[in-house]
C-alpha cells in the first residue's frame, strides 16, 4: 500500500515543482517590479543631483570667463572681446535659470541662489559698463578689478557651499540607492534560486560549465596572441636598437627608425616630425605608408602633444580635439606622441589610421616607440656633438688642423687617382699682433670669429675652411684650376679689406690679409710640400707690402 502510494506521488512532483515554479515566478516579477521602481525613483535622484553639480560647475565657469573677458577688454580695448563676452553673459543666465528650476524643491539651496544672484547682476553690469566705456581711467579700472575680484571670491564660496551641500545630498541619494538596489539583488538572488534549483539546476550548472571553459579558452587564445605580438614587438625594438647604434649619422637613423615604425605600427600613414633650429616649427623628415592627412611644416603650436607635452589621440568615431596640422580628418584617427629625450622635446611620432579606431595596446606600443627615438636621436646628437668638437675649431666654428691634415691628404689622393687639379690657400691676417696689442685679445678674438664667418659663406660646396692656427687659415679647392682658385683667392682678399667691423661701438679700422697659392700637382705630390710651398708664398706676400695674393713660384 506504501508502494503504491509513492509511486502515485511521482508524477505529483513535477506538477508540484512546476506550480511552485510558477508561483515563484510570479512573486518574482512583483517583486522585481516593486524594486525597479526603487532603484529608478533613486537614479532619477541621483541623477538630479549630478545635474546640478554640473550646472554648478559651469556656471561657475561661465562666471569666470565673462570677467576673464572683461579684463582683457579692459586692458586692450578690442572689440573682438564682446562676443565672447555676450556669450559668457548669456550661459551665466541659462546656467542660473536652470540651477533655480532644478532646486524648486531644496528651500535652503533656492536661499543661495538668492544671494547669489545680485553678486552675478553686479558683475553683468560692470561688464556692461565696461564695454560702453570709450576711455580708460587707470584709477577706475584698478577699483573694478579689486570689486570684480571681490565679486568672483563671494561667488565661488557660494557656489561651492551650494555643491557640497548637493554632494551631501548625492550620497544620501546613493546610498538609498544602493540599498534598494541590494534588496532588489537578494530578492532576486533568493526567488531566483529556488526556481533555477526546481527547474534547471543541472542544465545551468553544465552550460555554465562550457560556457567558463569556453571563455577560460578564448581568453587564452588571446593571451598567447599578446604574448607572441609582444615578443615580436621586442624583437624588432631590439633590432631597430641595434641598427641605431650603429648609424653614422642623423640621415642614416632616420631611415631605419622609419622602416621598423612601419613594420611596429601597422598603420595606414606615419611620419616623424622634428623641430627646426628655430623651435618654432616642426618638419616631417620621414615617412611611410600613404598620403597623410597632416601639413608637411607647421608651427610647433599647431599640435596638442607639443602644446601639452603628452599624447594626443583624435578618434575617428567619437571626434575627438583634431590638431590644427591635419586636414579632412573626419573619417581619421590619428595620434601625436611627443619625442622628448632629456626633457627636450625633439619633435612628434604621427600615425593615422584611415578606417577604425586605434586602440590601447597601439597607443601603448607608439609611445614605447617615441621613448626609443627620443633615446636614439639623443644618442645620434651626441656623437654629432662630440665628432664637431673634435674637427671643429671651437672659436670660429671651421674645422681644425688636424681635420684640414687629414683631409689634404685625402683630396690629394682623389686627385692623384682622377688626375684632376686641387689648389691650397694659406691665409693670414694683415698685423693681427698689433690689432691685438691696440683693441685687446677680446676683440681679437672676435675679428678672428668675423674672418671665419666670412671664409664659411665665400667657400663652395666641396671646398674645406679650416684655422690652421693663430691667425692663419687654410683653405682646400678640391678641382680648381689656377685661374679659378686665383680668383677665389682674390675674392676673399677683397672680402676680408672690404669688412667694416665695430665691437661694442668702437671702430677696429681697416683689416687685410695676405694669401700664398700652391697646385697640386705643380708645387708638391703631399700635403707637407704643399703646405710649405704656400707658407713660403704668404711670405712673400708679405714681404711685398701685404693685402696680396702671391702663387708660388715653380
Amino acid at each position: 500500500m506504501t508502494k503504491l502510494k509513492s509511486i502515485s506521488m511521482l508524477p505529483k512532483l513535477p506538477v508540484a515543482s512546476f506550480a511552485a515554479s510558477v508561483v515563484a515566478a510570479l512573486i518574482l516579477l512583483w517583486l522585481s517590479q516593486l524594486a525597479m521602481e526603487g532603484v529608478a525613483e533613486s537614479n532619477a535622484r541621483i541623477s538630479h543631483s549630478h545635474q546640478i553639480l554640473g550646472k554648478l560647475a559651469h556656471l561657475q565657469g561661465s562666471i569666470e570667463q565673462m570677467e576673464t573677458v572683461r579684463r582683457g577688454y579692459s586692458i586692450s580695448r578690442q572689440e573682438t572681446f564682446l562676443l565672447p563676452f555676450n556669450e559668457a553673459e548669456r550661459n551665466v543666465v541659462a546656467d542660473f535659470k536652470s540651477l533655480v528650476e532644478l532646486t524648486a524643491d531644496n528651500r535652503s539651496q533656492q536661499e543661495r541662489l538668492a544671494l547669489l544672484k545680485p553678486l552675478i547682476d553686479e558683475l553683468m553690469s560692470m561688464g556692461r559698463r565696461e564695454f560702453n566705456t570709450r576711455t580708460v581711467d587707470a584709477n577706475h579700472a584698478a577699483e573694478a578689478l579689486a570689486h570684480a575680484r571681490l565679486l568672483i571670491e563671494q561667488s565661488r564660496e557660494l557656489i561651492v557651499t551650494l555643491s557640497v551641500e548637493e554632494r551631501t545630498l548625492l550620497e544620501v541619494r546613493t546610498r538609498e540607492g544602493e540599498t534598494s538596489l541590494k534588496s532588489m539583488r537578494l530578492w532576486l538572488a533568493g526567488i531566483g534560486l529556488t526556481a533555477i534549483l526546481l527547474l534547471a539546476y543541472a542544465f545551468l550548472m553544465s552550460r555554465n560549465e562550457m560556457t567558463r571553459r569556453r571563455q577560460a579558452e578564448e581568453r587564452l587564445r588571446e593571451s598567447e596572441a599578446q604574448n607572441k605580438a609582444t615578443v615580436h614587438n621586442l624583437s624588432l625594438i631590439g633590432e631597430m636598437t641595434g641598427l641605431l647604434q650603429a648609424c653614422a649619422d642623423t640621415d642614416e637613423s632616420l631611415d631605419v627608425i622609419c622602416q621598423y615604425a612601419e613594420r611596429l605600427l601597422r598603420m595606414d600613414s606615419g611620419g616623424l616630425y622634428l623641430f627646426h633650429e628655430s623651435r618654432n616649427q616642426v618638419e616631417l623628415t620621414g615617412h611611410w605608408g600613404v598620403d597623410s592627412r597632416s601639413e608637411v611644416v607647421f608651427d610647433s603650436d599647431h599640435c596638442w602633444a607639443l602644446r601639452r607635452g603628452e599624447l594626443h589621440i583624435l578618434d575617428g568615431v567619437d571626434h575627438a580635439l583634431a590638431c590644427r596640422h591635419l586636414h579632412d580628418w573626419d573619417d581619421v584617427s590619428s595620434l601625436c606622441v611627443p619625442i622628448v629625450a632629456q626633457g627636450n622635446v625633439l619633435g612628434i611620432l604621427h600615425v593615422e589610421r584611415h578606417h577604425g579606431k586605434i586602440n590601447q595596446a597601439e597607443v601603448s606600443l607608439a609611445n614605447n616607440l617615441a621613448t626609443q627615438i627620443a633615446l636614439a636621436m639623443a644618442s645620434v646628437k651626441l656623437r654629432d656633438t662630440l665628432r664637431n668638437l673634435s674637427v671643429r675649431d671651437p672659436l670660429t666654428g671651421l674645422f681644425n688642423r688636424r681635420y684640414m691634415e687629414e683631409s689634404l691628404q685625402r683630396e690629394i689622393a682623389t686627385a692623384q687617382r682622377k688626375n684632376r687639379p686641387l689648389a691650397v690657400v694659406i691665409l693670414d691676417l694683415d698685423y693681427f699682433k698689433k690689432f691685438n696689442d691696440t683693441f685687446g685679445h677680446e676683440t681679437g678674438d672676435f675679428l678672428l670669429r668675423e674672418v671665419g664667418s666670412l671664409l664659411s659663406r665665400k667657400s663652395r660646396i666641396g671646398d674645406i675652411a679650416c684655422r690652421f692656427g693663430g691667425e692663419e687659415f687654410v683653405l682646400i679647392y678640391p678641382e680648381a684650376e689656377q685661374a679659378i682658385a686665383i680668383q677665389l683667392a682674390q675674392q676673399l682678399r677683397e672680402a676680408i679689406h672690404d669688412l667694416r667691423l665695430q665691437h661694442f661701438g668702437r671702430d677696429l679700422g681697416q683689416i687685410s690679409a695676405s694669401l700664398g697659392l700652391a697646385f697640386f700637382p705643380l708645387h708638391g705630390n703631399t700635403a707637407d710640400q704643399l703646405l710649405r710651398v704656400a707658407d713660403k708664398a704668404l711670405y712673400e706676400a708679405k714681404a711685398a707690402g701685404r693685402n696680396r695674393v702671391e702663387i708660388a713660384k715653380s
